[in-house]
């Protein structure tokens, strides 16, 4: 069976395709999963971002998992969780330098142990810096240049089932040539327009090492993003080929089990409406606790 065929079939009106989408912020992984062949996104996060454009829950993530029904989760045939980056990236020096305080919040274990104790495929989306260096060689990552982008924005993504890596290219000809003429990516994240300079570790003279995008719409093209245009949402966003590449994934690893090659769980059959739980399909917005 063709990928192609498997995923017409899979995302026929046999099969309402679910995913959890934790943690969701303006939506960028969320518009990645309806690219991929999602028919139904589900969105949680503390803070409603009126730019996240599918069925919003508004929770605290570490009430919401552990006051809602375990059924309720396993409902989902995919649940994918962003929690906040900011306590492990490297950027976040630049945000106190720049007169800003980052997260020190820190969800990635508790997240990880909740998703492990569910029946059903996750995968949990962070920067690099989120594992260690021996963690990092099990998990696969997403760079912007996998996909033209002209950001580079490494992402990692630790997953219930196998996610193809895919081949960087730092010579990217969709970024633009940087001081040292070579290509370089563009930057979104701090301020608009900012160059970046730092000290070289080899020389000890100072240098530029890279710039931010200068407008929205800059910001906008090298994500392939379309639907946020606020910077800071920009700024916190997946570009959506990263989880379109997922949905990829995922939809191949249920063809292996759909052929049988891999065990499938009772209750991926088994589907739970939302008004069991108190919501309806025509909630655009539900908060919780």
């Amino acid at each position: 069976m063709s990928f192609v065929t498997f995923q017409l079939n899979m995302t026929s009106n046999e099969k309402v395709w679910r995913v959890l989408d934790l943690y969701c912020c303006a939506g960028g992984s969320a518009k990645g999963y309806e690219l991929g062949g999602f028919d139904e996104i589900i969105g949680v996060d503390q803070v409603k971002k009126k730019e996240y454009p599918y069925f919003f829950i508004k929770a605290d993530i570490e009430d919401f998992i552990y006051e809602k029904p375990v059924e309720w989760f396993e409902s989902f045939d995919l649940i994918s969780a962003s929690p906040p980056c900011q306590f492990h990236s490297k950027t976040k020096h630049l945000a106190i330098a720049q007169g800003n305080l980052p997260s020190d919040i820190d969800h990635l274990p508790m997240i990880r142990q909740f998703l492990k104790s569910l029946d059903v495929e996750y995968v949990i989306e962070n920067v690099p810096e989120a594992w260690n260096k021996e963690e990092r060689k099990k998990i696969t990552y997403s760079c912007g240049s996998h996909f033209g982008l002209g950001v580079q924005r490494h992402r990692y993504f630790e997953a219930s089932f196998p996610i193809e890596q895919l081949k960087c290219d730092h010579n990217s000809p969709h970024w633009p040539i940087g001081p040292k003429g070579k290509p370089k990516p563009i930057g979104v994240y701090g301020r608009k327009g900012d160059k970046i300079k730092g000290m070289c570790h080899k020389t000890g003279k100072m240098q530029t090492g890279g710039w931010t995008a200068k407008t929205v719409e800059e910001a906008q093209q090298a994500m392939g993003i379309t639907h946020i245009s606020s910077w800071r949402n920009l700024c916190q966003a997946i570009p959506p080929a990263y989880t379109e590449h997922i949905s990829k994934c995922f939809f191949k690893h249920m063809e292996a089990k759909e052929a049988g090659i891999l065990s499938i769980p009772e209750k991926s059959t088994h589907q739970v409406s939302l008004e069991q739980f108190g919501f309806t399909e025509h909630d655009t917005e539900r908060s919780c606790g």
